[in-house]
């Protein structure tokens, strides 16, 4: 049975707010007198962060076949990758906390690096799909979150 991942409304609306405001505040402030241009300058930077980090690295629209797995980076906008499960060495899983909650994260590993990230916050078909995952992959544990391990790994 073939899986594709879905999106949940929440994080797209999030990435569009975010954006659009950035842009917008930094327009806005841009020909004032009395605002000054560091706060949109910094709010801009933070943006641009989340584009080229936290959505290139998890934010991924993933396909899940017979023999193959592929996926697409920033919610899918990004170029199709495909791998072989055989290039993979497993899978782990990561806990994040959130604002009084804690969210799911699997990681699909080869060699010492994240390839493929399957999220419980950014997918509403999480589950489906890590079945998917957990009967062609092995399970490499669960690792403790760390905040300086990943943002180290945002980066690699």
């Amino acid at each position: 049975m073939n899986q594709k991942t879905k999106f949940s409304f929440l994080s797209i609306f999030v990435c569009v707010v975010l954006t659009g405001s950035a842009i917008g505040f930094l327009f806005i402030t841009i020909d004032s007198k009395e605002a000054g241009i560091v706060l949109p300058i910094l709010f801009l930077l933070f943006v641009t962060y989340f584009w080229l980090t936290e959505f290139r690295t998890r934010a991924h629209k993933i396909a899940v076949f017979k023999e193959k797995i592929s996926k697409k980076e920033y919610f899918g906008l990004g170029k199709r990758k495909e791998y072989s499960y055989k290039e993979f060495d497993g899978y782990i899983i990561i806990q994040q906390p959130n604002k009084g909650s804690t969210s799911e994260y699997i990681f699909l590993i080869k060699g010492d690096r994240r390839i493929i990230c399957l999220s419980e916050f950014y997918h509403v078909n999480y589950d489906r799909v890590k079945l998917e995952i957990d009967s062609k992959l092995k399970s490499l544990g669960q690792t403790e979150y760390n905040f300086k391990s990943e943002y180290r790994e945002m980066f690699r």
